[in-house]
């Protein structure tokens, strides 16, 4: 019970705090609303100048991305491209292993009758 007392105390204070911080807020809302009020020219023109900064940063950093996008764009288009060929080259591969394979044991077969015919050669009689 301490506890929670001693927890609601602490809320308490924090929301207080928070209350003080968004009444700062509001009031400087309100001068900046009331300076507004009384130079709205000057702001208007201020913001106006602003927005034409806005949009000249907009336009050179349009320019500047739209050949970055076409990098990536190549990038994307030789990474496919990689793609499909390492596939290729690894179907090719295979093919080698398996052709690589069934030659090994036609060699390790004819081998075997090489062993075999020697043999049999070696231990027939010769006529002279």
């Amino acid at each position: 019970m301490k506890e929670e007392i001693t927890q609601l105390k602490k809320q308490i204070s924090e929301a207080k705090l928070r209350c003080d911080e968004a009444s700062k807020e509001v009031k400087r809302i309100e001068k900046d609303m009331a300076e507004f009020s009384k130079n709205k020219d000057s702001k208007l023109a201020e913001l106006q100048k602003d927005l034409e900064k806005l949009k000249k940063a907009l336009t050179k950093n349009s320019t500047a991305i739209k050949p970055l996008q076409q990098e990536v764009r190549d990038a994307m288009l030789e990474s496919e491209q990689c793609g499909s060929d390492l596939a290729a080259a690894q179907e090719q591969l295979q093919d080698a292993e398996v052709t690589l394979k069934a030659q090994q044991d036609e060699i390790n077969s004819l081998a075997t009758e090489q062993t075999r015919v020697k043999v049999c050669y070696a231990n027939m009689p010769i006529f002279y």
